[in-house]
């Protein structure tokens, strides 16, 4: 199964605004309270404050709205939008939602190695945490090893398919 960053939507998750070429966009991941669902707001910059999240957010990026027939453009900023929404995951320590973080982090790990922005440190771990290099920047990340299930695939897709596919 293929997984990708997709793009951002196309308006606002609380005014319905369109969003144009040029707009600054802020995309927030988080866990619903209660019910445990993951969700996604694309917001405006300018309304990420009047949006009240449903529970605890587990990631953000922000990006500038490109235009649609730039490809290259496009591709790029997918990747760069993975890359912040991964490091994004280790700055918040919710303890409640860090079930679904570990998921996303290891997730997003694995595509991000696909496409040589990490790099596993040997030996490869089936379980516990496994260390990551980031290429550009030598950090090293320490990513939660988690069991794949069917289950949790469409769980993931269902959620917030529209980031990850």
């Amino acid at each position: 199964m293929e997984w990708q960053i997709k793009t951002i939507a196309r308006k606002s998750s609380l005014s319905a605004t369109p969003f144009n070429p040029g707009d600054r966009i802020v995309c927030l991941i988080y866990q619903e309270a209660g019910e445990g669902e993951l969700g996604r707001a694309d917001l405006l910059e300018s309304e990420v404050d009047s949006f009240e999240i449903p529970g605890e957010v587990l990631g953000r990026w922000s990006r500038v709205v490109k235009d649609p027939d730039d490809e290259k453009a496009n591709l790029s900023e997918t990747m760069a939008s993975a890359e912040d929404f991964f490091f994004s995951l280790y700055e918040n320590d919710e303890p409640d939602a860090a079930d679904v973080s570990d998921i996303l982090k290891h997730l997003l790990s694995l595509m991000l190695e696909r496409k040589r922005v990490l790099r596993a440190i040997p030996p490869r771990q089936t379980s516990g945490q496994q260390p990551y290099l980031h290429v550009k920047t030598k950090q090293e990340l320490m990513v939660p090893v988690v069991e794949i299930s069917t289950e949790l695939m469409l769980k993931i897709q269902d959620t917030i398919g529209d980031i990850l596919l």
